[in-house]
């Protein structure tokens, strides 16, 4: 059965603000990146448990898990939890692979 995959409003900025980061530097990439980002989001409707537990989730006290999109520099962990009993995955954060580790002050909406 597939999941229904939503995200919070963190998540949505965190996404057109790293589009726009991206459009300063590469505009003809940008869109593709966008597109491909979003594709990968929507992947999660299968199989989302593929993806591992992030190394926080137990100071966040719940399990939550990332899909790693991109490469070298320019990967992004798509992070989000999955509420099973609703068949739900929701994206908490769209955050860079290389900002710091993230608290539960990140992840409230």
């Amino acid at each position: 059965m597939a999941y229904r995959v939503s995200l919070s409003r963190p998540a949505e900025r965190d996404a057109y603000a790293a589009f726009e980061r991206i459009r300063e530097v590469a505009p003809s990439h940008a869109e593709k990146w966008l597109t491909r980002l979003f594709a990968a989001i929507s992947s999660l409707d299968l199989m989302p448990s593929r993806c591992p537990l992030i190394r926080e989730a137990d100071e966040l006290g719940f399990p939550a898990r990332h899909l790693l999109f991109g490469k070298g520099r320019g990967t992004y962990r798509i992070i989000f939890s999955i509420r099973e009993e609703e068949q739900h995955v929701r994206v908490l954060r769209i955050w860079h692979a290389f900002r710091d580790a993230i608290t539960e002050i990140d992840v409230q909406e």
